[in-house]
């Protein structure tokens, strides 16, 4: 793995023949002072934060101090980035990173978020909790029929309760299916938009 650069002094400028670079989101006395006037075409950003509080922070955790001195990380390739952020949080299982195509930034969703693997569980959309929510979502579905029916077999509708139970519980169920069925087709576009990005860089020379 290539070793990372920082370029933080003002009098640094930003070299492309190298791999990784560290940088300053902002820096007032640098030329050009915004990161993404540094970024090329086809190259990535990374951006660090604590999973817990979602404070920026830099690779190693610690929080930028002061908050003016915030970092990202310029990657050339995919595949540098993914390697460089899953070492890091090998060692700092608090941090999240999320990367990102272009000068865009944080303008689109992630093209990959990685955190610890003890960590996933946090990720907003990550697997389990959608497939958790759906099935909780049909469950709830399916409950508020039986609890309409309840009332008009039991009771002919004078209890009224039942059903208006069974009305929000159908309600819930599919505002429970509609949120986590998002998650899945965010995820799907995520890894389109990954997947062209991989093959732009398979057909550079």
């Amino acid at each position: 793995m290539h070793a990372v650069r920082a370029c933080i002094d003002p009098a640094a400028t930003l070299r492309m023949s190298q791999p990784m670079q560290i940088v300053r989101v902002y820096d007032a006395t640098r030329q050009p002072p915004n990161w993404r006037e540094l970024i090329q075409p086809g190259q990535l950003v990374a951006f660090s934060k604590q999973v817990t509080s979602g404070a920026p922070c830099d690779e190693h955790g610690r929080p930028f101090v002061p908050p003016d001195a915030a970092t990202c990380l310029i990657v050339d390739t995919l595949a540098e980035a993914e390697a460089f952020c899953r070492a890091q949080v090998e060692q700092h299982p608090e941090v999240q990173f999320d990367l990102f195509a272009g000068a865009a930034g944080r303008s689109q969703p992630p093209l990959l978020t990685i955190v610890h693997p003890s960590r996933a569980a946090r990720l907003e959309g990550n697997p389990r909790s959608v497939r958790f929510g759906l099935a909780a979502g049909a469950a709830l579905v399916l409950a508020g029929p039986l609890s309409i029916w309840y009332e008009w077999a039991k009771y002919e509708g004078l209890l009224i309760w039942p059903t208006v139970v069974g009305i929000n519980l159908i309600i819930a169920g599919l505002r429970l299916i509609q949120l986590n069925a998002s998650h899945l087709v965010a995820e799907k576009t995520r890894r389109t938009r990954l997947a062209a990005h991989a093959r732009h860089e398979a057909s550079l020379p």
